[in-house]
């Protein structure tokens, strides 16, 4: 007997089956079905090699819509382990994916009484510390140098002002340009000159020089006072021999406690230079408002008088060897006017030659002093003019004032930097310790 063929179509799984479809299996061996041909339709007695066909088909469709599929198995959600640990439900969470303020101003308003002690104990101690600092004042003064442009420079300087750029100083033939006048005021040799200022306070209940008031009228905090006893129990300073009323300070060698108030001249003074415009700044500190003024007005007019003397020391040195030629050949001329005086009023009557000649050898030689000695005059004169032109001019935009009110320290500042600062401090601890909120 033959059989006629049988055509499967066999149906591809989806990628992510539904549920309706999982519970549709039964229904897929009627599409299966509907392949076969119409005369086994009214047959039911069919071949059994079809019926084993059928049933294998319907088994092989049924397991692929029931098995899921790999990506539905890698992204089905698996479920999570319960921690030993984990805080009750009730607990509130601070760090979520935001902070909770609610959370931490809950956690405040519960201990605020935590904070009375904490915020009053820092408040007494910081208050402590800042009445132990003393009062100092700050006195500033502003000064513009002047400069001698080249002309070959000269035409540049509207276009580099334009530009933001200052060729004062770059086209100054000088060695020591604005830029280091603070290096200047830090030297030794600026320092010590300082010493022997007179200076007096404004109560009037000291008058002396700088030095002796740096030594014995300033005051400093009870701390630093056991820290200096404390390095010298420690590493004891050196013995010095101390100097006489008479002896001059030598800055090459300076004994110890000269040192240190050396430190702390410099520690008072600070120099400031704009790049753009060279404009000096000084500012001078100390705990009395009228040697605070004193000293600035001094250290203003030592630093001109310096620059001015640096700057002029090549034209005065030509000054004074044109002088001491000038006078030289003066003396020159004088003796040769007299010499020639002395022998015209003695030969008037004498009509030889030998004589005639002598008188006008002699008015020669004090014709040529006489213009030896002119020479020399222009040349002082000019060399004066030089002096004059290579002394600078500083122009003083804000002078020295006595100051009204301290700079410092800003005590108020302190006391409620600090008062923060124990907040912020107390509140991270009680909330670490809140059993109530779970970080």
């Amino acid at each position: 007997m033959k059989f006629p063929k049988i055509h499967i179509k066999k149906r591809k799984p989806k990628a992510e089956p539904s549920v309706s479809s999982q519970n549709a299996a039964p229904q897929s061996s009627e599409g299966y079905e509907q392949y076969m041909p119409h005369e086994y339709d009214d047959d039911h007695s069919a071949s059994p090699a079809i019926e084993t066909a059928q049933s294998t088909v319907a088994d092989e469709a049924a397991t692929d819509q029931l098995a899921p599929s790999n990506s539905e198995a890698a992204s089905a959600p698996h479920p999570q382990p319960i921690a030993a640990d984990a805080k009750p439900q009730e607990a509130k969470t601070i760090l979520t994916e935001k902070i909770s303020i609610n959370t931490i101003f809950s956690c405040i308003w519960r201990n605020k009484w935590k904070y009375i002690i904490p915020l009053i104990g820092t408040a007494a101690l910081v208050s402590w510390l800042a009445l132990s600092i003393p009062r100092y004042y700050k006195v500033t003064v502003m000064l513009a140098p002047e400069y001698n442009i080249s002309p070959t420079t000269g035409s540049f300087s509207g276009l580099a002002s334009s530009l933001g750029i200052n060729v004062g100083s770059s086209s100054s033939s000088d060695a020591i340009v604005p830029m280091f006048y603070p290096d200047l005021i830090g030297s030794t040799d600026f320092l010590v000159p300082l010493f022997d200022v007179p200076i007096t306070t404004k109560d009037g209940t000291y008058k002396g020089t700088y030095a002796e008031y740096i030594t014995t009228q300033q005051k400093a905090p009870w701390w630093t006072i056991e820290i200096n006893k404390l390095k010298d129990r420690i590493a004891p300073p050196p013995v010095s021999e101390s100097r006489g009323a008479a002896e001059p300070i030598n800055p090459f060698a300076l004994t110890f406690a000269e040192d240190a108030v050396m430190r702390a001249i410099k520690a008072s003074i600070t120099c400031t230079v704009d790049k753009k415009t060279d404009v000096i700044t000084l500012t001078t500190t100390a705990q009395d408002p009228l040697v605070a003024a004193l000293i600035a007005d001094t250290v203003r007019e030592r630093l001109q008088d310096f620059i001015i003397q640096y700057r002029t020391s090549k034209a005065r040195h030509d000054l004074a060897h044109a002088q001491m030629l000038c006078e030289k050949s003066h003396k020159d001329y004088l003796a040769k006017q007299k010499a020639y005086a002395t022998f015209v009023d003695a030969n008037q009557d004498l009509v030889l030659e030998t004589f005639k000649a002598k008188e006008k050898d002699l008015e020669d030689e004090m014709q040529l002093a006489f213009n030896n000695y002119s020479q020399l005059l222009m040349r002082v004169q000019s060399a004066e003019a030089k002096v004059e032109e290579r002394t600078p001019v500083f122009t003083v935009l804000q002078n020295a004032s006595v100051p009204v009110k301290h700079e410092g320290p800003k005590r108020v500042f302190m006391v409620l930097g600090s008062l923060v600062a124990a907040f912020i401090l107390t509140t991270i601890v009680i909330i670490s310790r809140d059993k109530r909120v779970s970080w």
